[in-house]
């Protein structure tokens, strides 16, 4: 039981220096990109969260000090604690392989601390433990989060403005930022003999483009922008993401945007499934073709997209001068 009162210890400062760093710098440590994916997947602000491990491991740490001192109400109360933490625990790590199909390193310690936690309070403890978190993932293998009443949210709910044309048919969704000099450029370039509807889909909140004719949206989540790139594993914008019937296409950075533009969204061109170079592609449903970027042809989100995460209300206007 002493190692179990060292590990909620090491928990209390593992979350309370993470929470510190998330209200402090809106960020807090993480060994890999996965923390942000999964945070950008959450409903709950992951200030809230850390918070909340912050009191469960001080909870754990108070109710194992008594335990130790021979109270009975104590241990078993904390027993029945440390088995909910884990089963919790459970839907977590469950969510990170089905859904955000990324594993986030600060969840993973949090989740060793707890089954830690419960082995060291007995065999008894560990076997109820085991089978609770063993219970939990079986049941999530089982369902299935992607079918059903699930269906992924339209691209339409990110976007900001709809600049239309004479062509219903061609319909290109772009993902910029108010702070990426190669999305103004873009900006810029399809304001000049464009026969595509575009829709502009910031990772920022933004309150104009400086094209005529575009259409501002009631409202607009960027967070849907950011989470639609993260679930793609993009990180770097711009992007353009052209719908069809029966493919996807999306294409990264300024050069192969142009390209792009220049032989679907111009007067005389085709509207097709084909990458930057001109290649067509066999249509196959939700398919997709990211051009590598090279260089200095795009910003990272992460760069450009700190603020939309933390739900700034501050907003600003693209400007391409």
């Amino acid at each position: 039981m002493f190692i179990s009162f060292l590990l909620a210890l090491t928990g209390c400062l593992v979350t309370g220096v993470q929470t510190v760093l998330i209200y402090l710098q809106g960020e807090g440590v993480c060994f890999n990109d996965g923390c942000r994916i999964v945070d950008s997947l959450t409903l709950v602000d992951p200030l809230y969260f850390n918070l909340a491990g912050f009191l469960f491991f001080l909870t754990a740490l108070i109710g194992i000090g008594n335990a130790r001192r021979g109270s009975d109400l104590w241990r078993r109360f904390i027993s029945i604690v440390l088995l909910a933490a884990l089963a919790a625990e459970g839907v977590l790590f469950s969510f990170q392989i089905i859904i955000s199909e990324a594993f986030c390193s600060y969840c993973l310690i949090i989740l060793a601390l707890i089954a830690l936690m419960n082995m060291f309070m007995g065999l008894k403890q560990f076997f109820k433990a085991l089978i609770i978190f063993s219970s939990v993932l079986l049941a999530s293998f089982a369902l299935d989060y992607h079918g059903g009443s699930m269906k992924p949210h339209p691209l339409e709910n990110g976007t900001m403005g709809r600049l239309a044309s004479d062509k219903p048919d061609r319909e290109v969704f772009l993902f910029v930022s108010s702070s990426c000099e190669h999305c103004k450029k873009i900006i810029a370039y399809l304001g000049e003999n464009r026969i595509c509807t575009v829709n502009f889909n910031p990772i920022d909140r933004v309150d104009s483009i400086p094209l005529e004719g575009v259409e501002r949206t009631a409202t607009y989540d960027p967070k849907e922008n950011v989470a639609f790139l993260k679930r793609l594993g993009i990180n770097q914008i711009p992007v353009l993401v052209s719908k069809t019937e029966s493919a996807m296409t999306i294409l990264q950075g300024e050069q192969a945007i142009q390209a792009y533009i220049d032989e679907h969204c111009r007067t005389g061109s085709y509207l097709g499934t084909t990458s930057a170079e001109g290649q067509s592609a066999a249509p196959m449903t939700s398919s997709y073709q990211a051009a590598p970027l090279l260089g200095d042809d795009g910003c990272t989100i992460d760069e450009n997209c700190d603020d939309t995460q933390l739900g700034t209300p501050e907003q600003s206007s693209i400007s391409i001068q």
